[in-house]
């Protein structure tokens, strides 16, 4: 693996890694009233990982499969109308996010979390439905798996490289548990005004990053027919 492929890998991580399920759900358990449940969140981290390392191997698996059998029509000109009209249907579906939609989506995701309970059940079953309500859109993710089956990587190397990207997936919430623990209730109006920003703009952060992979598979697409 190159040094260029594990940089872009670590970036698109770190993208993911301020979705809702990553770092807004782990910030409403280190707000929640009393004394912050870091094992039920270090517990819910550890699932959400857990979840996203395995589906991700699937998906690679499956990616490379498919790859191999289609290794000689990648090019076809089917192709990658197909491809420029996918583009084209996510940079519009983009646009049907937005802050006043994410806000009640926000609110309910809120309600189930200051809810759930603090035993293994109740946190495994949150992070399973975090994860299963995420995943699709997850597109950062899925365009670590498109990079590593492009890098025909073995399986091994694919899925100790997926294992590590949902560590630093999860990383910057750990990171923000410690600092809770080391700091104490100080840190709660920083964490506030972080929970606030992101809360406000979860759907339209999710638009943005569907209409940027439609853009750019939607111009590679025509750039491969215009000049094939």
């Amino acid at each position: 693996m190159t040094a260029t492929l594990a940089a872009a890998l670590a970036g698109l991580a770190l993208v993911d890694s301020t979705s809702l399920g990553t770092l807004v759900v782990p910030l409403w358990f280190l707000l929640a009233p009393g004394r912050p449940r870091v094992r039920v969140l270090a517990g819910y981290l550890a699932v959400l990982a857990s979840f996203y390392a395995v589906v991700g191997i699937a998906l690679w698996s499956l990616a490379r499969l498919g790859v191999t059998v289609a290794s000689g029509s990648l090019d076809h000109p089917a192709v990658r109308v197909a491809q420029l009209v996918l583009g084209l249907a996510l940079f519009a579906w983009s646009f049907r996010f937005d802050s006043r939609r994410g806000a009640s989506s926000v609110a309910r995701w809120r309600e189930r979390v200051t809810t759930s309970g603090t035993g293994v059940r109740p946190v495994v079953g949150l992070a399973l439905v975090a994860g299963l309500s995420e995943v699709a859109t997850m597109l950062p993710y899925l365009g670590a798996i498109g990079l590593l089956v492009s890098a025909d990587v073995s399986p091994p190397t694919a899925a100790a490289t997926l294992a590590a990207y949902c560590l630093v997936m999860v990383a910057p919430a750990a990171a923000i548990t410690g600092a809770r623990l080391a700091v104490g209730r100080r840190l709660d109006g920083p964490l506030g005004r972080i929970d606030g920003y992101l809360s406000a703009r979860a759907d339209t952060v999710v638009g943005w990053v569907i209409g940027i992979v439609g853009f750019v598979l939607a111009a590679s697409a025509a750039n491969a027919l215009v000049f094939a």
